[in-house]
């Protein structure tokens, strides 16, 4: 079925206040190097912000949805105009300070539509930002909700193991109950997905599933039982709500790293328009890295394919792409797929230790010319 991502992405609402995508499998299929130009789908920004780490000559982050641009405009501003008790607080890992106050000393640096934009949304500056999109809001419902049925102290409890072995005990004899499938009845359908900013009616699964809470609940298993709990800050998210720590965030949100992004951060590009449209104007083989999250999912399998073409005519020879599947399976199309060329062991450990476990699919692609 042919679908519109303007029908799939309502313009103008903030979806994601943060990325939900591992950015260690990024890194691991991308192997950004000093000086490469990368392109990245800009959604909650902190991947962007994380790949700057890996000093790249230049991030274009491009989205069509020009609150997701307005959000990591804010995000650059605060890193630029701020101190990092200030920064971390206006993202919400702290409220030892007044938000909109410090949400003043960046106002006369936003944009014209970007200041517009947060002076119509001050409630997210109020509460900080980093948990206040509209999925992040379905993610506290669902931790608020297995918390009730599971109980807090057993919730907390997931992070105690120290081996995978105990990880998998625990899982096992404690937390698998029929009460926990059942939170996947009840949060993970059709409904309560597009009520938090994701739809699709069109989809099918290639993991063997019959539903969205079969395949949502198989991924969870996966993240409970083989990925290590210990520094899993998405896990944490998912269950508790928040981070367990300000230790135990991302990297962009780590004090050492703030000086590094300060410097960096000029070295990024905003840009609101559809991905495969915003290809088009660019030179061939310009671009080194391609971060494309899970956009395909906002395509027909036609715009796929054009989108792909594009992907190809811009790389440079030998440059690495990512992309994600969350409920609609899409793959590189046929007649690509001598140019743009999975590395399928690599793809299957990165969706194997994935911290994330929304995503079915997390894939790792070389284009040779």
């Amino acid at each position: 079925m042919a679908n519109n991502p303007k029908s799939q992405v309502e313009l103008s609402k903030l979806i994601f206040t943060m990325n939900w995508e591992d950015p260690e499998s990024d890194k691991a299929a991308l192997q950004i190097k000093p000086g490469e130009q990368v392109m990245t789908i800009t959604s909650g920004g902190c991947n962007t912000l994380e790949m700057l780490l890996l000093n790249p000559a230049i991030i274009y982050a491009v989205d069509i949805n020009p609150a997701q641009t307005y959000l990591l405009e804010l995000k650059i501003r605060a890193l630029q105009q701020l101190s990092y008790p200030e920064f971390i607080c206006l993202m919400g890992l702290t409220d030892t300070m007044n938000r909109p106050a410090i949400f003043e000393k960046i106002k006369p640096h936003l944009s014209e539509p970007a200041l517009a934009f947060w002076l119509a949304h001050q409630p997210i500056i109020s509460n900080g930002i980093l948990m206040s999109g509209r999925f992040e809001k379905f993610v506290r419902i669902a931790s608020r909700m297995l918390q009730l049925i599971q109980g807090r102290r057993k919730v907390q409890q997931v992070f105690a193991p120290s081996s995978l072995q105990e990880q998998q005990e625990f899982y096992d004899m404690h937390f698998n109950t029929w009460q926990f499938r059942l939170i996947f009845k009840m949060l993970f359908n059709k409904r309560m997905l597009a009520r938090r900013g994701l739809s699709a009616d069109y989809f099918y699964f290639d993991d063997g599933s019959h539903s969205y809470a079969e395949s949502f609940y198989k991924r969870a298993h996966n993240v409970l039982t083989n990925v290590p709990v210990q520094d899993n800050y998405f896990l944490a998210l998912y269950l508790l709500g928040n981070y367990k720590s300000n230790f135990q965030v991302p990297a962009y949100l780590k004090e050492e790293n703030f000086p590094i992004l300060q410097k960096n951060v000029s070295n990024l590009q905003l840009i609101t328009a559809d991905v495969k449209q915003w290809l088009k104007s660019r030179q061939p083989d310009s671009i080194d890295c391609f971060s494309l999250s899970n956009i395909c999912e906002l395509k027909s399998e036609e715009d796929t394919t054009l989108l792909f073409e594009e992907v190809a005519r811009v790389a440079k020879n030998g440059a690495r792409c990512c992309f994600r599947n969350l409920i609609v399976p899409r793959e590189i199309p046929q007649s690509l797929q001598d140019r743009i060329r999975k590395n399928k062991p690599l793809s299957e450990q990165l969706l194997e230790k994935d911290r994330s476990f929304v995503y079915g699919k997390v894939a790792a692609y070389t284009i040779v010319k």
